[in-house]
């Protein structure tokens, strides 16, 4: 049975709205986000949307050089 041929999705996102949190640290990061709890791991990167930079426990790890920003 054959598929057919299918395009890839197109990119809807505006990428320059993301960022990416690493775990500069050397210990697991709970973050406690109005989304939910969200626990990075040491060493880990995510991807956050900008907005998450204006919130005080992300701008406190940030701060304390706990997470790094990396574009």
């Amino acid at each position: 049975m054959r598929f057919p041929f299918r395009r890839p999705p197109q990119q809807t996102w505006e990428i320059d709205r993301y960022i990416w949190l690493e775990n500069a640290s050397d210990r697991h990061i709970a973050l406690h986000l109005p989304s939910g709890e969200l626990r990075l791991d040491k060493g880990r990167k995510l991807r956050f949307r900008t907005d998450v930079l204006q919130h005080p426990q992300v701008k406190t790890l940030v701060d304390e050089g706990k997470l790094v920003v990396r574009e």
